[in-house]
């Protein structure tokens, strides 16, 4: 098979798997009143795939560019009209849409591998609206507060320090030793979060169940 039409078929796949999604929260809405649904989101990522081939085969990244801003364009233009007919204020449809345009062109033009992880991705999010939604409402300040700090020990901190040895007996290494209490507090934070939610006794036992799978075996 053409490695072409292989890409073409993966950026369609996933314009339908987000479309899918989208279709199906929408699913009782009359014939005809919404913008997208799962077509328009397949040909929306097949369009974005198309354009990256012909950019390639033209040599010209413009051809891609300005497919990008007249979709943005168009498809937004239609979404405001139905925002301003339901007075529904989500933007979630038109970034779906962008992003499945964006994913199917780099389908073609990119690493198919990290297309399709972006379109499960995508679609996994959207899929959890109301979960995400229903953990946001529960969530707290010293929660969130908590998590920001150890994403930012874990993304900032740790890379920046050296990963090597700085006493003359070889026994310090900063990186090693942040990295052992970013686990620790990893530990920590992972066993709060499953006593919140599962309650003592079953948050407990997944939290003795993580600590003992973290630790080297014998």
């Amino acid at each position: 098979m053409d490695p072409l039409i292989a890409r073409l078929g993966l950026a369609l796949a996933i314009g339908l798997l987000v479309g899918l999604e989208r279709g199906w929260q929408e699913r009782d809405a009359p014939d005809r009143s919404r913008t997208a649904g799962i077509r328009t989101f397949g040909i929306s990522g097949l369009l974005g795939g198309v354009l990256a081939a012909l950019a390639s085969a033209l040599g010209s990244v413009s051809v891609l560019v300005g497919g990008f801003i007249a979709f943005a364009a168009i498809f937004a233009w239609y979404k405001a009209r139905e925002a301003a007919h339901d007075e529904d204020f989500s933007v979630t449809s038109v970034i779906a849409g962008l992003g499945v345009f964006a994913l199917g062109a780099l389908s073609v033009a990119g690493d198919y591998r990290a297309a399709a992880a972006g379109g499960a991705a995508l679609a996994a999010i959207l899929a959890s609206r109301e979960v995400l939604h229903g953990l946001l409402k529960r969530l707290t300040w010293v929660e969130l507060r908590s998590a920001l700090i150890l994403a930012v020990m874990t993304a900032i901190v740790l890379p920046l320090l050296p990963n090597r040895t700085m006493d003359p007996w070889g026994g310090f290494n900063p990186w090693e030793v942040w990295f052992l209490t970013v686990l620790m507090a990893s530990i920590s934070f992972a066993g709060y979060v499953a006593v919140r939610i599962l309650g003592n006794t079953r948050g407990l036992r997944s939290v003795r169940s993580s600590v003992r799978s973290s630790l080297p075996q014998r």
